[in-house]
C-alpha cells in the first residue's frame, strides 16, 4: 500500500512538471554517482533526472537512482533504489558555468535482503555546478541525504556527474 501511494504521488508531480514544461523546455539528465553510506560503505550507481522549469531560476525535478554496493563481490552485494523530488534554484551564470542548490525529499528502498542500513523516507539538500558545452551541459553535484528509518537515521552522501540534454 505504501508503494502505491508513493507511485501515485510521483505521477501527480510528473503531471505538474508537464504542465510547467508546456511554457518552457523540460530537461533530462543522465549520470553516474558514487554513494557513501554509514551502513554499507561505497556504492556505484546510475541516475536520471527530469526537470521542468517553473521560472528562469526555479525548476522542479524527479530523479530515479539505482546504486549497487558491489565491492564485497556479487554474492554479498546489495542494491538500493532512491527516487527523489527536488526544487532546484540556479544562480546567475558566470561565463559558461552556473551554481545551483537543490533540496527536497524522496525514498530509500533496498532491493535486496543483504542491505544492512535503514530504509524509508529521505530529506536532501545539496549543491552543484553546470558547465555549458555547445548544446548539452555537464553537471557535478554533491547531495547529502538523511534516510529516516524505523530505528535510526542514516547519512548518505552521493557525489554525481553527468550530462543534461
Amino acid at each position: 500500500m505504501k508503494h502505491c501511494r508513493s507511485l501515485l504521488f510521483v505521477l501527480m508531480l510528473l503531471a505538474l512538471a508537464g504542465t510547467a514544461s508546456a511554457q518552457r523546455q523540460a530537461r533530462v539528465g543522465l549520470g553516474f554517482n558514487a554513494l557513501l553510506t554509514t551502513a554499507e560503505g561505497l556504492g556505484l550507481g546510475v541516475r536520471t533526472r527530469a526537470a521542468a522549469p517553473v521560472s528562469a531560476d526555479l525548476s522542479l525535478a524527479v530523479d530515479l537512482g539505482f546504486t549497487g554496493f558491489i565491492f564485497r563481490g556479487r554474492d554479498e552485494a546489495s542494491y538500493v533504489f532512491d527516487p527523489q523530488l527536488s526544487a532546484i534554484v540556479t544562480f546567475p551564470p558566470h561565463g559558461r558555468q552556473a551554481f545551483y542548490i537543490l533540496g527536497g525529499f524522496g525514498a530509500y528502498a533496498p532491493l535486496s535482503e543483504r542491505y544492512s542500513g535503514e530504509s524509508g523516507p529521505t530529506v536532501h539538500f545539496g549543491f552543484g555546478w553546470v558547465q555549458l558545452l555547445r548544446e548539452t551541459q555537464v553537471f557535478y553535484e554533491l547531495n547529502p541525504t538523511l534516510v529516516v528509518g524505523e530505528r535510526n537515521v542514516d547519512v548518505v552522501l552521493p557525489v554525481r556527474i553527468g550530462v543534461i540534454f
